[in-house]
């Protein structure tokens, strides 16, 4: 995610901060005896790359459900920008990651629920503020799945994340004066615009097909497939075939030209660009490629099949094999920032919201280590700076491992971490430094982690203890010295 802008930073830094769609899991039949009502014991192993180990979030407890994994999300949306309204089915194959009577989802109660199966059986679901409760026919043991589809329609709404940073503190869906939507969503906000199970913690894989007005492009996260004409309207088709968190997935409409290019490895990339704003943005949306060939030296290979980039109408996000700039964040830093993510935050994420240091941290050295080598200035100039302005952070907004509920994005989990990260580059030199960036992201490939994975890793990568840098630059209230 972008970092807020600041006034006060003195550094140049323009920054904030192919397969076919898999298979419905087949279903084994009930013997004749049995209640027809509930299909029992989905074969899940369609979808074995989307297993996940939910948990409870420490810092925003109120999303997420860690007694359910969502294996696979197949959404068919509609958007019809005339009247701002999504109609949607959303088919979720999960598992009962302990035994449960009910699946309990985020989702947004400005949508209406037309209706709610879990395999063949209709059932009559529950709705309380942004939860979704459906109940089973049949209790699930853990490890036990099931699907369950909803049907539903409405005029999505953004939430009030109730933050301090004005850029984020509506989440979600967006619509515009034109009728174009955009949903974007860090720490939570998927739960606008689908249900979902929205916390890190539950990766899982997606295929989406998004049907808009004939002109229009729907794009969303993962490999483009490709798109369908018929009488007035066209529908677009995504594919994830590598777990995504729900912060990390995309939906926009617009009326957007869509360019091709390729990347290392002749990696497909897609640019998506309205037509105004081609000649001003396509020229730093081409340099995605010399970006991430700069970004392998030093991160290793490209984690995922294709690339792209989206320009939505506002703010800025690392969402996977997407990433989605406003117009005053099209700059190639900020480029680079996003797809640092896809390392550092995509391919590795962040178990609990606790742990956001882990993405932002290495985004924004990696971004300040970019503009050294390709503007101006060089990375100890850079870290000097931000080391003068951490102080003033933490007060603000606390510590970058133990930030306030209320200042989620701030300033202070991008440059203390960033600090931290250099410092560990000095210890151990350019060559056991850049092995360990690229080591972390290939060794923990489609993975959750938290602090303790990561500094128990370190340690045991390195040779050295890092334990006390890593838990004092993270907990100080203070800058360390």
């Amino acid at each position: 995610m972008l970092r807020p802008l600041l006034s006060l930073l003195t550094v140049a830094l323009a920054v904030p901060a192919c397969s076919t769609p898999a298979p419905a899991a087949p279903v084994k039949s009930a013997p004749p005896s049995a209640a027809p009502a509930m299909e029992r014991r989905v074969d899940l192993s369609a979808y074995e790359k989307g297993r996940s180990k939910p948990v409870a979030d420490p810092v925003y407890p109120a999303y997420g459900n860690p007694s359910i994994d969502v294996l696979h999300y197949d959404l068919a949306l509609t958007w019809k920008p005339g009247t701002r309204t999504l109609s949607g089915t959303a088919k979720l194959t999960l598992r009962a990651a302990k035994p449960i009577t009910a699946v309990k989802l985020d989702f947004g109660r400005a949508l209406k629920v037309d209706q709610a199966t879990v395999g063949d059986a209709q059932v009559k679901p529950a709705r309380k503020y942004d939860d979704l409760t459906i109940p089973l026919p049949e209790p699930l043991d853990a490890d036990e799945g099931t699907v369950v589809t909803v049907r539903y329609h409405g005029k999505p709404k953004p939430v009030d994340a109730k933050q301090r940073r004005e850029d984020i503190n509506l989440l979600g869906f967006h619509t515009g004066s034109n009728g174009s939507a955009w949903a974007l969503q860090e720490p939570f906000g998927a739960f606008t615009w689908f249900p979902v199970n929205d916390h890190p913690s539950d990766e899982a894989l997606y295929d989406v097909a998004i049907t808009v007005p004939k002109g229009w492009s729907g794009v969303a996260h993962g490999t483009y497939k490709g798109k369908t004409t018929e009488g007035g309207t066209s529908t677009f088709r995504w594919q994830s075939t590598d777990p995504v968190a729900s912060y990390l997935t995309v939906f926009t409409a617009d009326k957007y030209r869509m360019f091709k290019d390729k990347g290392p490895h002749g990696i497909p990339i897609t640019y998506w660009i309205r037509p105004q704003d081609v000649a001003k943005q396509l020229p730093v949306a081409r340099r995605m490629p010399e970006i991430m060939k700069w970004l392998e030296k030093r991160l290793g290979p490209y984690p995922f099949p294709s690339a792209g980039l989206v320009a939505t109408s506002d703010s800025g996000m690392e969402t996977q094999q997407m990433i989605a700039l406003g117009p005053r964040y099209m700059e190639p830093s900020v480029v680079a920032h996003e797809l640092v993510h896809h390392w550092y935050g995509d391919t590795v994420t962040p178990r609990t919201w606790r742990d956001l240091w882990m993405n932002e941290g290495f985004a924004m050295y990696f971004e300040m280590q970019w503009y050294a080598d390709h503007e101006d200035g060089t990375i100890d100039d850079f870290i000097a700076n931000i080391r003068r302005l951490d102080p003033e952070l933490r007060a603000e907004s606390g510590p970058p491992g133990r930030y306030r509920r209320d200042s989620f994005g701030q300033s202070n989990v991008y440059y203390g971490p960033a600090i931290m990260i250099h410092e560990i580059r000095k210890r151990i030199g350019d060559k056991k430094f850049f092995a360990m960036t690229k080591a972390w992201p290939q060794q923990h490939r489609n993975t959750t982690q938290d602090r303790a994975a990561f500094v128990k890793w370190i340690n045991k990568h390195t040779g050295e203890d890092f334990t006390k840098l890593i838990d004092t630059w993270l907990d100080s209230k203070t800058t360390p010295r």
